[in-house]
Formats: C-alpha cells, sequence, structure tokens
C-alpha cells in the first residue's frame, strides 16, 4: 500500500481506465457534428467531446503526478534510513 492507501494495481488500472476513456473520447469527438444544437449553449457537440476529453487529461495527470510524488517521498524515507544507519554505524570523531 502506498501513503495514501491505494495499493499500486488500483492505481494502474485508474491509469489504464483514464487512457482507455480519453481514446474513446477522441474517437467520439472527431465523429461528432460541428454545429451546436439549439440547446446546446452555443457549444458544439465536438467541443464538448474535447472538453471531456482535457478534463481526463487533467485527472490524468494528477494521478501520475501523485504517483511520482509519493514516489520520490518513498526514495527520500529510504535514504534518510539508509544516512541514519550509516551515522550510527560510523560515528564522527571530532
Amino acid at each position: 500500500m502506498t501513503q495514501r492507501n491505494v495499493a499500486p494495481e488500483v492505481r494502474s488500472k485508474v491509469v489504464a481506465k483514464l487512457v482507455d476513456a480519453i481514446e474513446e473520447t477522441e474517437r467520439l469527438a472527431k465523429s461528432a457534428g460541428k454545429r451546436p444544437k439549439a440547446s446546446g449553449g452555443g457549444i458544439s457537440p465536438k467541443e464538448r467531446w474535447f472538453q471531456l476529453m482535457g478534463y481526463l487529461a487533467q485527472v490524468l495527470d494528477g494521478v501520475l503526478s501523485n504517483l511520482d510524488l509519493e514516489s520520490v517521498r518513498e526514495k527520500m524515507d529510504q535514504m534518510e534510513t539508509a544516512l541514519d544507519e550509516l551515522q550510527r554505524t560510523n560515528p564522527t570523531t571530532g
């Protein structure tokens, strides 16, 4: 388990699902109409699909950034532990 109590395999599944959703959204956006519907608020279906794709990309970026940050924190913890061990076993003389 990671710091946020999310197993790495769960996070991997989330990343895979987000990538799949982004690809599907892109496919839908490319085939969507360019003209807004009368009740669409002036935004075309194509634009709405691309908005969703952008949102999904932001969510994916956040998941990956959190993963990178947790990885760095874990490495820092390991380095601090190793440094403490070195200082304990090799005290400096003064």
